[in-house]
């Protein structure tokens, strides 16, 4: 996450998604990472504070599956902001950021560059100076972010309506389970009973945590609105791009021509959402 300190070492992409969707930020106890019930069907709470809301909680959590579901198997952690956005105005291959081996601390050379590469099969005919192309980016969505919240803002502190409905749900099931529990109803009886409910109950759990991430989500991009460029570029990478993908689905950079080396903003042609 971020930059590392000197002597230490970036932390892997797989540990930051465990440590954000452990329910025991939201004080549930856990054996084995899985959630501890009790005999009415309710999580075991642990004596510690919570950090997180289950609110705030299950919306990440459904951030986090969605991603893993568009890019299976694949670390989404990426070291330039239009690396994978970026594309060739000639091929439209993507394209993406590459170190400057010429570069060193306190030269006017260029740090990194976006490079239309043969070998990811693009053109190789196309490139530009990466941080250039950076601010570009980051101003002309900020600017957009800014706007589409002046006109279009979103309330963010609306309450799911279907809380009381899930409550009825999970009573229904614990009323079951008691029943068996007390010789009321036989188990042959509960297991035909129980299925429904439980699929009602994560239905809801389910529209639940898309209806928070999406609450979250309308926060996120209201926070931008007071965000400066040189404030956007102090945030982690994974940050910066994602207020990017709010607004863009892709960068395309067109080709400059031979010997122009003075950075032409309208050879940079954003696509928006």
């Amino acid at each position: 996450m971020g930059n590392p300190r000197e002597g230490t070492k970036r932390m892997a992409h797989h540990h930051v998604e465990h440590i954000l969707t452990n329910p025991r930020l939201v004080g549930y106890r856990t054996y084995h990472g899985e959630i501890l019930y009790a005999d009415g069907g309710q999580p075991v709470m642990g004596e510690w504070e919570p950090i997180n809301t289950l609110e705030e909680w299950e919306a990440v959590c459904a951030a986090i599956a969605e991603r893993k579901q568009k890019h299976p198997g694949k670390s989404l952690a990426r070291k330039y902001l239009l690396s994978g956005i970026a594309r060739c105005g000639l091929c439209k291959t993507k394209i993406r950021g590459q170190i400057n081996q010429r570069w060193t601390p306190g030269s006017k050379a260029a740090r990194f560059t976006y490079q239309c590469s043969v070998v990811n099969g693009g053109c190789g005919k196309v490139g530009r100076t990466g941080e250039s192309v950076d601010r570009l980016m980051a101003q002309l969505v900020l600017e957009e972010q800014r706007a589409r919240a002046s006109v279009t803002g979103v309330p963010v502190d609306q309450r799911w309506t279907q809380e009381a409905e899930l409550e009825q749900v999970n009573a229904d099931i614990a009323q079951l389970v008691e029943a068996e529990r007390t010789k009321q109803i036989t188990v042959s009886t509960l297991l035909q009973l129980l299925p429904a409910k439980e699929r009602a109950r994560d239905e809801l759990k389910l529209e639940r945590a898309r209806f928070y991430k999406e609450q979250k989500q309308a926060e996120a991009k209201g926070e931008t609105a007071n965000l400066t460029v040189d404030d956007f570029f102090g945030l982690p990478i994974e940050r910066q791009q994602e207020i990017v993908l709010h607004s863009l689905s892709a960068v395309i950079i067109h080709p400059a021509g031979r010997g122009k080396r003075i950075f032409d903003p309208a050879l940079i042609e954003p696509v928006w959402r």
